[in-house]
C-alpha cells in the first residue's frame, strides 16, 4: 500500500517508515513576479500549489507520493524591471534545487517530479533535473501544469498559443482557485509585440525554430499578454481539474519509469 501525503504534515518516523526508494517527491515551483494590473504577484506559485492540492485525491493510492511545500521563488529575469517581482538568479535557483535534491537523496527518496508554474523556470529546471540525476542518483522529471491539460479545448487554440502571461488561462484558473486575488475590473485583452514577429520571418519568433531572448517590456507595457477579459471561473475549474487529472496520470507513469540502458 502506498502513501499520498504532504511532506510537511508527516513526522520524521512516518517518513522513515515509507518505501522511500520507490517514493516520488513532488515539488511545486512558481515565481513571485508582476502579472499585469489584474493578478497578484504570487499567481504562478498559487496555481502550481492549487493543481497539486487537487491532484492529491486523484493519485493512485498504491503510489507513494509526497508533496513538498511550494517553492514560491523562481527565475523571473524578464520581469525584474517591473515593481513587485522577486527573482532568483539561475545560479541561486540551481543551488536551491540541488540542496533540495541532496536532502531527498539523503532521506532515501528515489524520484523527484517538479511541477512548474512559471515558463521562465523551464531552462533552469532542464539543467537541474539532469544535474540531480548525475550528482545524487535521483530519477527526475519536470512539467508545466498548464501543459497537462488541453487548454486549447477550454480557452480556444488562438488564446492558448498567444496568452503567454496573465491571459485567459491564468486569470480563469485564479478566478477558480483564488478569486479574491483577481481584479477583473483591470482585466482586458492584452496585446503583445511578439504577435508581429513572425510577419516576414519564416523561422524567427516565439514557438519558432529561432527564438529571440525577450523581456516583458519587449512585448508589452501592460505587463500581461492574452485575453484576460474573457476569463471565467468555470473555465478555471476545467483547467485546474484537467491539470490535476493529468498530473495524477503523469505520476503513475513516472512511478513505472526507470532509467537504465538496454543492450
Amino acid at each position: 500500500m502506498g502513501r499520498i501525503a504532504e511532506w510537511g504534515a508527516l513526522t520524521a518516523p512516518e517518513i522513515a517508515a515509507l518505501d522511500r526508494a520507490r517514493a516520488i517527491a513532488l515539488l511545486p515551483i512558481g515565481a513571485v513576479e508582476q502579472h499585469g494590473p489584474h493578478l497578484g504577484t504570487g499567481t504562478d506559485a498559487d496555481l502550481a500549489g492549487a493543481v497539486v492540492a487537487r491532484a492529491i485525491a486523484l493519485i493512485d493510492p498504491n503510489l507513494t507520493v509526497l508533496a513538498l511545500p511550494v517553492l514560491p521563488y523562481g527565475k523571473s529575469t524578464e520581469h525584474e524591471a517591473v515593481a513587485g517581482t522577486l527573482s532568483l538568479s539561475a545560479a541561486t535557483l540551481l543551488a536551491v534545487l540541488d540542496d533540495i535534491g541532496a536532502s531527498l537523496a539523503r532521506a532515501g527518496i528515489g524520484k523527484l517530479m517538479i511541477l512548474n508554474g512559471h515558463g521562465g523556470n523551464r531552462a533552469v529546471l532542464e539543467i537541474a533535473c539532469r544535474d540531480l540525476r548525475a550528482r545524487h542518483g535521483l530519477v527526475t522529471a519536470h512539467c508545466m501544469w498548464d501543459e497537462l491539460v488541453d487548454a486549447a479545448a477550454i480557452v480556444g487554440a488562438p488564446e492558448a498559443a498567444r496568452g503567454l502571461h496573465g491571459g485567459d488561462v491564468e486569470t480563469s484558473a485564479m478566478l477558480a482557485a483564488f478569486p479574491g486575488r483577481v481584479r477583473m475590473e483591470h482585466a482586458r485583452d492584452f496585446a503583445s509585440a511578439h504577435e508581429g514577429w513572425t510577419a516576414g520571418n519564416g523561422r524567427l519568433g516565439l514557438g519558432r525554430p529561432v527564438v529571440p531572448g525577450w523581456l516583458i517590456g519587449d512585448l508589452t507595457r501592460a505587463g500581461a499578454v492574452g485575453n484576460a477579459a474573457a476569463a471565467t471561473a468555470g473555465k478555471g475549474e476545467a483547467l485546474l481539474d484537467g491539470a490535476a487529472r493529468g498530473l495524477a496520470e503523469a505520476l503513475a507513469e513516472f512511478d513505472r519509469f526507470a532509467h537504465g540502458a538496454r543492450e
